[in-house]
């Protein structure tokens, strides 16, 4: 490089250049521009030399630099991609709109449609699926004047024709009761009447006393016959009657509240306890203090804390038809109680198992055990003399009462939602 090139002043932009006061210099400046003409002339040269070697490495690395031209000009390369892409893809629509179809389809068969749903007229206790697709101020009025009339499950809508009436539904009913209280019917046969009762009621949506009291009915026919699955259909469909306060009686809502409190503690339901007992005391509480609704959840209470000594007395109380409910779930409490009492002793008296489990005699408890298998391990001291003792070999049976305890934990209830 010129070393001339070190003796050039730089100037600031807009900066500008002071004038001499006098002629003299000007006219000295002058000359001295004049002579160094060459000199700036081929720094001049040099200078152009560098923005010529920026262009040709411009062009030799187009696609680099053109690319920040564009974004540094406003016109971005991802906008122009966008663009190319929706045209391609619209071009694919138009050529292929068989496959927007046949998608359009699969949606509309995996999408729910509420009024195409299929009803299930079966369960006695289920919300209506299509009831929006209905004047529910245009219920159906049977026309069928048969007060005898058998269950039958239901696979489309009802017909008038087979559904009775309400006036002819209150004769069937009478019609029942006489039968029953005369013993002239079995059970089976009183269920299926009044299944169908409660069939005819439901798809004419008939909601009143009356519907209450057929529920009720069946429910305590039920369970005086140990059927819990039908029991538990009533209970189910009786609860949500007695939603409205205007249909229940005070007397009999805390009669089965309190039968609904010993089935959750059949199905060990804790939590649904819990909630009730909630419930009862924030909105219900003359319920909440009625005396059997007490003593279940007494029982409960007994059972929560293994109390088992508790649990068995509070059980002698209970003479309501609750006590067919506490029979469906005594023997698992017995062995739940034994399976404590062997892994705390190494041998007990039948005599004391006799009172805490409010046996009778002891010859009853003696045929529980061999009932349940435990007949290897019950022990005679000093057979045929006064002083004779028979007990349980409890260290011995206690890998027994184990196993027979968690067995009996799994219930099965026919009806059971």
């Amino acid at each position: 490089m010129d070393s001339s090139y070190n003796f050039v002043q730089p100037i600031r932009l807009g900066q500008k250049k002071k004038q001499p006061n006098n002629n003299n210099n000007n006219n000295n400046n002058n000359e001295q521009e004049l002579s160094d003409l060459p000199q700036l002339q081929k720094l001049h040269k040099k200078r152009k030399q560098v923005p010529i070697q920026n262009s040709n490495y411009l062009n030799n690395n187009n696609n680099s630099s053109n690319k920040w031209a564009l974004n540094s000009m406003g016109m971005s390369d991802s906008e122009e991609r966008r663009r190319k892409r929706a045209e391609r893809f619209n071009t694919n629509n138009n050529d292929t709109p068989s496959r927007s179809n046949s998608a359009e389809v699969t949606a509309s068969r995996n999408s729910f449609d509420p009024l195409s749903a299929v009803e299930d007229y079966s369960n006695l206790n289920a919300i209506a699926s299509k009831s929006q697709a209905y004047d529910k101020n245009k219920h159906i009025i049977g026309t069928c004047q048969n007060t005898e009339k058998s269950y039958l499950r239901l696979t489309s809508e009802p017909n008038p024709a087979l559904v009775r009436p309400k006036h002819i539904l209150k004769k069937a009913y009478d019609i029942l009761m006489k039968k029953h209280n005369k013993k002239h019917v079995t059970y089976p046969y009183l269920c299926d009447q009044f299944k169908a009762i409660r069939q005819d009621l439901r798809v004419q949506m008939i909601e009143n006393k009356f519907t209450v009291l057929v529920y009720e009915t069946h429910a305590r026919l039920a369970l005086e016959n140990g059927d819990l699955g039908e029991y538990n259909q009533c209970q189910s469909r009786l609860f949500m009657l007695y939603e409205n306060k205007a249909l229940r009686d005070d007397t009999n809502y805390a009669e089965f509240t309190s039968y609904l409190i010993l089935y959750y503690i059949l199905t060990d339901d804790t939590s649904a306890i819990m909630s009730l007992r909630l419930k009862l005391m924030q909105n219900e509480i003359k319920v909440f203090k009625n005396s059997l609704v007490q003593k279940s959840l007494n029982l409960s209470d007994a059972k929560l804390t293994g109390n088992y000594h508790k649990f068995m007395k509070i059980c002698d109380t209970i003479t309501s038809l609750g006590k067919h409910l506490i029979n469906a779930f005594i023997e698992k409490e017995i062995l739940r109680s034994l399976n404590t009492i062997c892994n705390s002793y190494n041998q007990v008296g039948l005599d004391f198992l006799r009172d805490e489990f409010h046996f009778p005699n002891i010859d009853t408890v003696g045929l529980f055990l061999k009932r349940e298998g435990f007949e290897e391990f019950i022990k005679t001291k000093n057979p045929g003399k006064p002083n004779q003792f028979v007990y349980l070999d409890a260290k011995a049976a206690k890998m027994l009462v184990s196993v027979l305890y968690q067995k009996s934990k799994k219930i099965d209830l026919k009806g059971q939602k």
